[in-house]
């Protein structure tokens, strides 16, 4: 059964593309800063602000897939445990 389609907020629709654009754009960057066309401080920044955008754009939409999974069961998403089952 195909997950159930969940709205996503206007920020999402933002970070999420912000987060691809970063990712495609960043190893690029970081060939130029070892040839030295960019600074080192610039591939950096773009490389941490990437990963902050993709981190927060996964852990929202896994949200709300879970929220809308366990939403026709009528059972709250469990949260992750620290160990193993």
């Amino acid at each position: 059964m195909p997950p159930t389609p969940v709205p996503r907020p206007a920020w999402l629709r933002v970070t999420a593309p912000l987060a691809i654009l970063g990712i495609v754009v960043w190893p690029v960057l970081a060939l130029l800063g070892l040839l030295g066309a960019v600074p080192a401080q610039a591939v950096v920044n773009v490389g941490i602000v990437t990963a902050g955008l993709a981190y927060v754009s996964i852990r929202r939409i896994k949200i709300d897939r879970a929220i809308a999974g366990g939403a026709d069961r009528g059972e709250p998403p469990e949260p992750p445990s620290g160990r193993p089952a």
